[in-house]
């Protein structure tokens, strides 16, 4: 009996002992529930606010009506056609009630054999309004144009050429009907009460609890540091705008002294000036002030700057970059989160890539184009003029659908909305490859180099789905290489998770990138926290590729193509060329490698692409340059220590699987915009390799073969000076677009 209650007492006194080394594990979190369910409900009340305001294109509607011909002067009629007499004048006058026109289309019976140009005036009553010169180019048969939205009643068109007319007349919005309007009033209302549903039940987790606090603390943290240490805050301010203004002087200094041109006082030389300007000056602080400043956050420091200052100085117009128009279209019709459906404003600036008039005012009367663009009624009215479908591969544009939601929603103007949607992406791609980059233990370097090239820096900064394919390679190939290099971290779900998913979502783009996951086949054996794991991954592994192959095989033999990009023409069959392929393998295998040879593969392409900026200018000096800097980071960015763990089959098989990634590029190409049994591979273009740089350059940067020894101070120095090489290469770029 007292052995039994001796054991129970030191039992209890064990429990004890426990209960009191752990005071976190019994203390519990007061849960202020009445608090966190006000801050969930304004939350959820300012979401319906901003989600209705962005639906709501419903407000106005666009109506197309043919106004009457008035005159005709200095032309014979004969029908529809319209032919130059001996005239001191020439015109058509057409009338209407007086309305607020925004759009006055001309269609003509037949395509233009020649330039046609046209003069426009409108007028209300006998007051003239504007005056604008337009045309319909040759090879077309219509013109739309913009007129400034003011009250008019009466049109003059005149032109000094002959001309077949089938139909003129005007566009114009008025206040549309309430059954739309109130249908999503309705769905708001639903979203609010099951926003305000899951409030109630969040609001009593701890888990939000610990976030509020950690939100407030954080907050209250910030205001404390401004009160505190507001000599420092104002002099980091004053040392941010002193370096802007250092680089706009030091770059007009340099065009007259150098270049024998004038100052420069333009909005984009100023941009381009102080941009420098910031590039400098975070360098300098990495390399003398803000020792503790990692690697990766110059990186991504530099970046920001490079690709709002990119974003600032690009056309506002589509065509600057390969299919921008189309990517833009699916981003903007997303946002809406219904097929087919744009509001006006968004269709406008799709038609930039398209109409002579707007092209024009892009390039020498911006501010016209802005107002057309910024019309308060075009946002809220609805155009479903453009076919734009939801599927799931639209998750390639979230950033931009994300910006465009809340930017409408915030009232945020359309020119606004274009640069602010350009920068979502660039700043998706920085923040993943800064991500990506914490994985490493050497080779960040490198990853920035790839990422700061010109031409990636270009692509990324506009609408496409590059960005998304080269990022989330990038990551998932970056977080493997440290996996490699972290020999004494045993691999977890969470790493396989991240690897595998991230690189499957991001070749959603394009899935021909899939060989390039044949580098996570050769992880060490010390990975595994034992043997039946090791087994399990290695399985796991097997299902992937399998699963990969037959994805492919369905994508491209199974007629997940469709009939073909309808770009390479009418001849393209995508049928037609699997089978033409299928019977003739050796030919087409010959015809391959001749094109990735002499054509694709090549030093010309290689010059090309990491420079190209699309239908622009690019700099061919910078290509050489560019691809020696490449070569000397791979060289120069390792560690005897941290490459080492990274075993030779990895290294010996990055080049057949970027060898075979191509392969599927050009054959994906082949099949899809070429015509049935074509001589050569057109459309392959050299921007398709974006995504197999980083894993390339990285994982060859992994050889242990002549690793320079230095110390932390001299690592610095050359991250530093790297850094620098690489900002003024893509800096060069931005030359393009003063």
């Amino acid at each position: 009996m007292g052995d039994r209650m001796s054991s129970k007492k030191k039992t209890n006194g064990k429990n004890n002992k426990n209960s009191r080394s752990n005071p976190k594990r019994n203390k519990q979190t007061v849960v202020h529930f009445s608090r966190n369910l006000t801050i969930l409900c304004i939350i959820a009340v300012l979401f319906g606010i901003i989600a209705y305001r962005s639906l709501n294109i419903y407000s106005q509607e666009k109506i197309l009506e043919y106004p009457a011909e008035q005159s005709v002067t200095g032309y014979s009629v004969a029908e529809t056609n319209y032919t130059i007499a001996d005239a001191n004048e020439h015109y058509i006058e057409y009338t209407f009630e007086e309305r607020n026109v925004r759009v006055f289309w001309i269609n003509m019976n037949a395509e233009a054999p020649v330039d046609n140009h046209f003069e426009i005036d409108t007028f209300l009553d006998d007051q003239k309004v504007e005056h604008i010169t337009t045309g319909v180019g040759q090879g077309q048969y219509a013109e739309k144009t913009y007129l400034n939205h003011k009250p008019i009643n009466r049109i003059r068109f005149s032109t000094d050429q002959d001309i077949s007319l089938e139909s003129v007349y005007i566009e114009h919005l008025q206040e549309a009907s309430l059954a739309q309007k109130r249908t999503l009033q309705k769905q708001i209302l639903v979203l609010l009460v099951v926003l305000i549903l899951i409030s109630c039940w969040l609001a009593k987790k701890e888990k939000l609890e610990n976030i509020i606090n950690n939100s407030i603390n954080g907050i209250k943290g910030a205001g404390e540091y401004v009160k505190q240490h507001p000599k420092q805050l104002g002099i980091s301010a004053l040392l941010y705008v002193l370096a802007g203004v250092c680089g706009w002087l030091l770059r007009n200094i340099y065009f007259i002294v150098i270049r024998h041109g004038t100052w420069q006082w333009t909005t984009r030389s100023t941009i381009y000036g102080v941009v420098l300007g910031l590039l400098g000056y975070e360098i300098i602080k990495y390399l003398f002030i803000v020792k503790k400043r990692t690697f990766e956050m110059l990186f991504l420091r530099c970046g920001v700057i490079l690709c709002v200052g990119l974003t600032l100085l690009l056309p506002l117009r589509l065509n600057v970059s390969w299919d921008d128009q189309t990517h833009f279209i699916n981003a903007a019709g997303a946002s809406h989160l219904q097929n087919s459906t744009l509001s006006i404003a968004e269709e406008d600036f799709y038609y930039t890539c398209y109409l002579g008039q707007l092209k024009s005012y892009s390039m020498t009367e911006e501010p016209r184009l802005r107002q057309i663009l910024n019309d308060p009624s075009a946002r809220v009215a609805e155009s479903s003029d453009q076919p734009v479908l939801i599927n799931f591969r639209t998750v390639i544009y979230l950033p931009a659908i994300l910006v465009f939601f809340f930017a409408r929603g915030l009232g945020i103007p359309m020119s606004a909305m274009v640069v602010l949607g350009r920068l979502a992406s660039a700043l998706f791609y920085l923040i993943v490859i800064y991500l990506g980059m914490r994985h490493l233990k050497s080779g960040k370097m490198i990853m920035a180099a790839v990422a700061l090239m010109p031409g990636a820096v270009f692509l990324v900064s506009n609408f496409n789905y590059d960005y998304w394919l080269i990022a989330l390679v990038a990551y998932s190939i970056a977080y493997l290489i440290g996996e490699y290099q972290h020999q004494e971290k045993i691999l977890t779900v969470k790493d396989i998770v991240l690897i595998f998913g991230t690189f499957l979502v991001g070749i959603l783009a394009k899935p021909v990138y899939i060989p390039l996951l044949g580098l996570a086949a050769f992880l060490p054996k010390e990975k595994f926290k034992s043997v039946k794991w090791r087994r399990v991954y290695r399985c796991f592994f097997g299902g992937v590729v399998v699963l990969a192959v037959l994805g492919f095989a369905v994508l491209i033999f199974g007629g997940g193509l469709g009939s073909g990009d309808m770009r390479g023409g009418e001849v393209v069959n995508a049928a037609g060329q699997i089978q033409y392929i299928l019977s003739n393998p050796m030919k087409y295998t010959g015809l391959l490698l001749s094109y990735l040879r002499f054509q694709y593969l090549n030093m010309t392409m290689f010059k090309a692409f990491i420079v190209q900026t699309a239908y622009y200018w690019s700099i061919p000096a910078l290509a050489m340059p560019c691809l020696i800097w490449l070569v000397v980071v791979t060289v120069l960015d390792r560690r005897r220590d941290d490459v080492r763990p990274v075993g030779c089959p990895i290294k010996i098989t990055v080049l057949p699987l970027a060898f075979a990634s191509v392969c599927c590029v050009a054959t994906a190409m082949y099949v899809t915009f070429n015509e049935v049994g074509a001589a050569t591979i057109e459309g392959c273009q050299g921007r398709y390799l974006w995504p197999i740089m980083t894993p390339l350059f990285l994982t060859l940067g992994q050889i242990r073969f002549l690793t320079i020894p230095r110390n932390d101070k001299v690592e610095r120095w050359i991250e530093g000076v790297g850094m620098m090489l690489s900002v003024i290469l893509a800096a060069c770029m931005l030359t393009e677009f003063l």
